[in-house]
C-alpha cells in the first residue's frame, strides 16, 4: 500500500471532495448487456462513502427505507433513497454479469479464510471467524473485472507489443492427473476438462447438508493444489497469443488497473492506457524492460500472498495459545500409513494428526481397492471396557482438538476419542459464531 497520506486521503475517492481519476463508463442494459464504452480521464466527486455492511444491508433489504442515521453522510444534491436505488440497480446488473461469467466457462476456488478480532491496545488476536463472502463482495467484484478486461484490450489494441497484461496458465498437468485418478477411486465423476467443466462439477455434484459441503470444502481445497498463480506479463515478450489467457476467468486478454494504490503493476496500466488515450507518449521502455518490470512485480506478490499465510499462521497460533484449547469438526483429506490430514472445518487450516499422538492400543494401515484407510484401536479408558476400534478414511467426518505445545507458536491437532464428541460447545469459543467483516 501506499503511504496513508495518499491512498487514505489524497488517492481515495473520499465522498463530498473533487477527485482526478481515469474511469472506464459503459451503457449497459439491466441484462448487463454493453452497448457504449469510454474510456477517459474523470473528476469524481463521491456522494458518500458506503461500506461493504450498508451495501449489503440495502440488498438484502430492498424494500426497506434505511434511516439517514444508519448511514454514512451523504452530499445534499442526493438522498438515501436514490444511493439505495442505485446499489440495488447495480447488485441486478452484477448478478447478470457473474452468471453469464461462469455461463462462458469461469471458474471459482472459494476456500475458507480466516479473518480476526484484535486486541485495542496489544495489537494481539482475541477472537477469529471464517470470513463471508457476500453479494456486496460479488457486486464490486462484477465491475472491477469488466473495467480490467476492457483496459486489456484498450492497451493490447493499442500498444500490441508493450502491454502490461496478466495471465493464468492452466493447472499442472501432473498434479491435475493425480487429482483426477483420486477422484475417480472415490467414485466421484468430476469433468476437469476445463475450468467451466470444473466449476460445474463442483457446484451441481454436492448437495447442501453439512456432510456434503465439508465434502465440497475439501474437493475444493485439493483442485486448488494443481492451479498455478497468475502472472503479469509482456504481450511483446510471448509469441503464442493462446498463452495471454486467463485460465480461471476463461478470457483471452485481462490486466489489472482497477487497484493502483496498492498494486504497481496497475499503476504502470494506467500509464499505457494514458498513451493509447492521447493524454501523453508511450514509455520509452522496452518489451524486454516492460517484462522485468512485471517479473518484479510477480516476485512482490509471491513474496505478499506468502508473508499473508505466514500471519494468518502466526496469529491463529498465538489464538491457540491464549484461547485455546479450541474444538472443531474436520474433514479428513489423505490418509498415511501413520497419520491423516485433516481441513479443520471451522477455521480452515489444514494439520496433520499424527498416531503416535493418540492413546492407541494399535493401528493399521491398508488399502481397500485403491482408496488408503487407516484403522485406528483406541486403549480404553475404563479397564471392564473393551477397545474401541475407528476406521479413518478419506472424506471421514471427525473431530479434534486444536492445542499449544511446548514450542513457541505451535499447535497440534488431536483427534477427539470416538463416543465423546461435543463435549464442549465450540459455539462458546473465541466469540467464533457468525461474525462479518468488512473487507479491506
Amino acid at each position: 500500500m501506499l503511504p496513508r497520506l495518499l491512498c487514505e486521503e489524497l488517492c481515495s475517492l473520499n465522498p463530498m471532495t473533487d477527485k482526478l481519476t481515469f474511469s472506464v463508463i459503459w451503457a449497459l442494459t439491466p441484462k448487463g448487456k454493453i452497448l457504449a464504452e469510454w474510456f477517459g480521464r474523470t473528476i469524481i466527486r463521491s456522494c458518500t462513502k458506503l461500506s461493504y455492511e450498508h451495501a449489503q444491508s440495502m440488498i438484502e433489504s430492498p424494500t426497506r427505507r434505511i434511516p439517514e442515521r444508519e448511514l454514512p453522510a451523504i452530499s445534499p444534491e442526493h438522498t438515501c433513497d436514490e444511493v439505495h436505488r442505485a446499489v440495488l440497480n447495480l447488485h441486478g446488473i452484477a448478478k447478470e454479469l457473474r452468471k453469464q461469467r461462469f455461463v462462458d466457462g469461469a471458474l471459482r476456488l472459494d476456500q475458507l479464510k480466516l479473518a480476526f478480532t484484535l486486541d485495542h491496545e496489544t495489537g494481539l488476536p482475541q477472537g477469529c471467524h471464517v470470513y463471508e463472502y457476500r453479494d456486496s463482495n460479488k457486486l464490486v467484484e462484477e465491475f472491477m473485472l469488466l473495467a480490467n478486461m476492457a483496459v486489456a484490450h484498450k492497451i493490447h489494441r493499442a500498444f500490441p507489443e508493450r502491454a502490461l497484461l496478466r495471465r493464468h496458465p492452466p493447472p499442472q498437468t501432473k498434479m491435475l492427473n493425480d487429482l483426477v485418478e483420486f477422484c475417480d477411486q472415490m467414485g466421484m465423476p468430476m469433468d476437469f476438462s476445463s475450468a467451466g467443466a470444473l466449476n460445474k462439477s463442483l457446484t451441481e455434484m454436492f448437495g447442501d447438508d453439512k456432510y456434503s459441503l465439508a465434502r465440497k470444502e475439501v474437493l475444493t481445497n485439493m483442485c486448488s493444489r494443481p492451479m498455478q498463480m497468475a502472472v503479469y506479463f509482456c504481450s511483446g515478450v510471448l509469441q503464442d497469443p493462446a498463452q495471454f489467457r486467463h485460465y480461471a476467468l476463461n478470457v483471452p486478454l485481462y490486466t489489472h488497473f482497477t487497484s493502483p494504490i496498492r498494486r504497481f503493476a496497475d499503476v504502470l496500466v494506467h500509464r499505457l492506457l494514458s498513451a493509447a488515450l492521447g493524454y501523453r507518449e508511450l514509455p520509452d521502455v522496452e518489451p524486454d524492460a516492460l517484462q522485468k518490470q512485471a517479473d518484479h512485480c510477480n516476485d512482490r506478490r509471491m513474496a505478499s500472498k506468502r508473508v499473508q499465510e505466514l500471519s494468518t499462521g502466526l496469529f491463529f497460533a498465538i489464538l491457540v495459545r491464549e484461547s485455546g484449547p479450541l474444538e472443531s469438526e474436520a474433514m479428513v483429506m489423505g490418509v498415511l500409513n501413520q497419520a491423516f490430514d485433516v481441513l479443520v472445518l471451522r477455521y480452515g487450516v489444514q494439520k496433520r494428526v499424527y498416531c503416535n499422538m493418540l492413546p492407541l492400543r494399535s493401528h493399521h494401515f491398508q488399502k481397500v481397492g485403491k482408496k488408503p484407510e487407516l484403522t485406528l484401536v483406541w486403549e480404553p479408558e475404563d479397564l471392564e471396557q473393551e477397545p474401541v476400534q475407528q476406521v479413518i478414511t478419506v472424506f471421514s467426518l471427525v473431530e479434534v482438538v486444536l492445542q499449544a505445545e511446548a514450542t513457541a507458536l505451535k499447535y497440534s491437532a488431536i483427534l477427539k476419542r470416538p463416543g465423546t464428541e461435543g463435549l464442549l460447545d465450540p459455539q462458546d469459543q473465541l466469540g467464533c459464531g457468525d461474525h462479518k467483516e468488512e473487507q479491506d
